[in-house]
């Protein structure tokens, strides 16, 4: 991987342990939920079962109770998450470059393609976009990824910076619009569920934006599918 890397990552040893110290935290916070998410129901019946008012209050304050220690758990496992990033300068266009097999048709037009970003997540998300592109076509057909530089306000972003835009389009059925709408969402997919179900672009999205940047698709139903990620350039690029 070090031929993509601008600069050395500090971390490249931890990601094994951070991954485990994710998937214990992740099952004993998905445990958790479980717990707050039926207190909370429970309360909010029994609140819109009795009569008095002063009743009723008593059971919305302990569902407010529990749901505020439901923000707690999201927000230690944010933190884990966080600690667990190496983010770096990063040369998409080495990056691609590395990853392009023989049926990917690229086109990099983006004069300038260093962005800071943690590799593992950046590698595993192009390399899950590309793969996917090729299985929506027909006979497999080559997906095709471009580069260009936008501002902020081009990519709709937060901040009015310059971003590299990475597309990557297939030539399959599309989405309709229900699916399109959903296609970010946590564990959607319109696979079955034995199936390869590959990187999430829930994943996709949450890569963009650890690095500061957004994702959207582009789609309609018979006409392909384009997802592109809008990731800031690192300030010495």
């Amino acid at each position: 991987m070090d031929d993509i890397l601008t600069e050395t990552a500090p971390a490249r040893a931890a990601p094994p342990v951070c991954a485990q110290t994710l998937g214990q935290l992740g099952g004993q916070i998905a445990h958790d939920f479980n717990n707050i998410l039926a207190v909370a129901l429970t309360s909010v019946e029994m609140a819109m079962r009795v009569g008095d008012p002063a009743k009723a209050n008593v059971f919305l304050a302990n569902a407010l109770k529990v749901v505020a220690r439901g923000r707690t758990l999201t927000d230690r496992l944010a933190a884990a998450s966080h600690a667990c990033e190496a983010p770096v300068a990063i040369d998409v266009h080495a990056l691609i470059a590395r990853l392009g097999a023989d049926d990917v048709a690229a086109e990099l037009g983006a004069a300038r393609s260093i962005v800071r970003s943690d590799p593992r997540f950046l590698e595993e998300a192009l390399a899950g976009l590309i793969g996917n592109a090729r299985d929506a076509s027909p006979d497999r057909r080559a997906p095709t990824i471009t580069t260009r530089n936008a501002s902020g306000t081009e990519v709709r972003a937060e901040h009015d910076r310059e971003y590299l835009v990475i597309a990557i389009t297939d030539t399959g059925e599309g989405m309709s619009d229900e699916t399109r709408n959903q296609a970010f969402e946590l564990f959607f997919s319109t696979r079955e569920q034995d199936a390869n179900r590959g990187i999430g672009l829930a994943q996709v999205k949450d890569t963009a934006r650890r690095a500061g940047g957004v994702a959207s698709i582009e789609s309609r139903a018979g006409e392909g599918t384009t997802v592109t990620l809008a990731i800031p350039l690192a300030e010495s690029a």
